[in-house]
């Protein structure tokens, strides 16, 4: 959970021209973790999107059994949507609906897996 907080929360700071040239640079300077992520290549960006709350749906769901699916579920969406809100006013960070719905799809993989581990047990 620290690292998806730290993750979705880090500024990501906000290059003169965005050039390759120029984020090779930052990059180079600057050899923190969260910077080489935030300017990954999108498409890796994007599939770690629809991965990114499936932990914490698992998590959530065996730390607390009896917490009905639909709830864990229109929790997932909510912290999706609050973490795209709270971006807004994040130096360099835009929120974006692709994300959401990735995060989404994040929720209903992880309802998916907790379906069938359960059966498997």
């Amino acid at each position: 959970m620290a690292t998806l907080i730290t993750f979705v929360f880090f500024p990501r700071p906000v290059l003169v021209n965005g050039s390759p040239s120029e984020l090779a640079a930052f990059l180079k300077s600057h050899a923190n973790l969260f910077y080489k992520i935030l300017y990954a290549d999108a498409r890796i960006v994007a599939i770690a999107n629809f991965f990114m709350l499936t932990p914490l749906v698992i998590v959530i769901k065996y730390a607390v059994p009896t917490l009905k699916k639909r709830k864990i579920f229109f929790f997932g969406i909510s912290l999706s949507l609050a973490i795209e809100l709270t971006q807004i006013v994040i130096p360099g960070r835009v929120p974006d609906i692709a994300d959401f719905i990735s995060n989404t799809v994040s929720v209903i993989i992880g309802l998916l897996l907790v379906r069938f581990l359960q059966r498997k047990q």
